[in-house]
């Protein structure tokens, strides 16, 4: 199960040891073994040696240096191996002395802690416990923010809501670049289209090795909107969905919540293996339908079903999209709001106004709604959702 996005982990913790030191890679193996709670990996070398191997891909719990706080060319492969990891890497340097001068350098990268070389056995322990304790400390406040919609059926306006619903987030907190719209309908899907942008996400470069998605070859899959926000998404093709592990998701929405502040997924209809997951792993799920007798209907069998599948709670709700005001007599959404509330009670999150002309075009100049009219009715009954700000009407 996803829940949250993050890989169940390994009973120990993983710190990987760089060092050209066999004496300290020893004593510290011996340490660090007594307390059954680490496992050190060696990687023999200098700092500058360990990042030609790719170091900064590397995922361990805890990085332990052995190097000379003088040494320029140390200190600048550091940084950059530091600074690759999306999430942050905590660091503990191991040296022979340690000047002021360096000090300073190590308060500025963040470097979460140091031990005397000479005595090393004494202080690692507590150094890698009080590091380990901040950054889960950290990652748990860092976390992102998840939206998912799920459409009822087809044609009711999902990848719309989801996009504007993005724009919007972004634009409340003033987090463009740390806002991400993720595709997951790999065979439909129009988020990219709608934007017009290039899709980067290379679906069948990765799926069979899932574990060759890392945070920097997930930084070239992205798109980027001119306001700033990133797009994940395929090309469309007629692939078996069958070839996408839960294991690639899971590394992708995991990637995806370190690196931004909101995620926004835009699901596919059909129920995959992992569609359950993703809903649990979310802040808010919204199913998305529209004002028809059919599209209520479908919208309740839905979470209906969902709910019989899952023991946890979801904050999964009902969006109901494009409604108009009910002509006289019957016309345009003949259905009254309170047909709605009716049928799905407290599971109505809310009604969102039908534009087609401002949709449209907005759809073909890739921008958002507030960019063509600031004040238009789709945002202001979107955010009343999102944000809580107006009352349900």
């Amino acid at each position: 199960m996803l829940k949250k996005f993050t890989s169940d982990s390994d009973d120990l913790d993983r710190i990987q040891l760089v060092t050209v030191d066999s004496g300290l890679e020893k004593t510290l193996r011996k340490t660090l073994s007594n307390s059954h709670r680490f496992e050190l990996e060696l990687v023999k070398g200098s700092i500058v040696d360990a990042e030609k191997q790719g170091l900064g891909n590397a995922h361990p719990a805890l990085l332990l240096v052995d190097l000379d706080p003088q040494e320029a060319e140390d200190l600048s492969a550091l940084e950059r191996v530091m600074n690759q990891r999306a999430g942050g890497l905590p660091v503990i340097i191991i040296s022979d002395h340690l000047s002021e001068t360096s000090a300073r350098d190590f308060m500025r990268m963040n470097v979460s802690d140091w031990c005397p070389k000479t005595d090393v056995e004494s202080d690692l322990m507590q150094a890698c416990e009080r590091a380990l304790q901040t950054q889960n400390a950290q990652s748990k406040s860092a976390e992102a923010a998840f939206y998912a919609f799920l459409p009822a059926m087809g044609g009711v306006g999902n990848t719309t809501l989801a996009i504007q619903s993005a724009f919007l987030i972004a634009r409340k907190h003033k987090q463009f670049q740390t806002t991400c719209l993720i595709a997951l309908d790999f065979q439909n899907g129009s988020i990219a289209d709608y934007l017009d942008l290039k899709p980067n996400l290379e679906l069948d470069e990765i799926s069979s090795e899932p574990e060759r998605l890392d945070e920097q070859l997930l930084e070239v899959m992205l798109s980027r909107h001119e306001s700033g926000i990133a797009v994940l998404a395929a090309e469309n093709s007629l692939r078996d969905y069958g070839s996408i592990s839960e294991e690639l998701i899971t590394n992708m929405l995991e990637m995806a919540s370190a690196k931004f502040d909101t995620v926004v997924i835009d699901m596919p209809r059909v129920w995959l293996p992992w569609s359950l997951d993703i809903l649990l792993g979310c802040d808010k799920a919204f199913v998305v339908t529209e004002m028809t007798v059919p599209g209520l209907r479908h919208a309740s069998r839905l979470i209906d079903s969902i709910n019989e599948k899952c023991d946890e709670e979801i904050d999964l709700s009902v969006l109901v999209n494009r409604c108009r005001t009910r002509l006289i007599g019957g016309g345009i959404n003949s259905l009254r709001r309170s047909d709605a509330e009716e049928m799905l009670g407290n599971r109505l999150s809310g009604f969102v106004y039908e534009d087609y002309r401002l949709v449209r075009e907005a759809i073909d100049r890739g921008v958002p709604l507030y960019e063509i009219n600031k004040n238009n009715k789709i945002d202001k009954d979107l955010s009343g959702v999102l944000f809580g700000d107006e009352k349900k009407k």
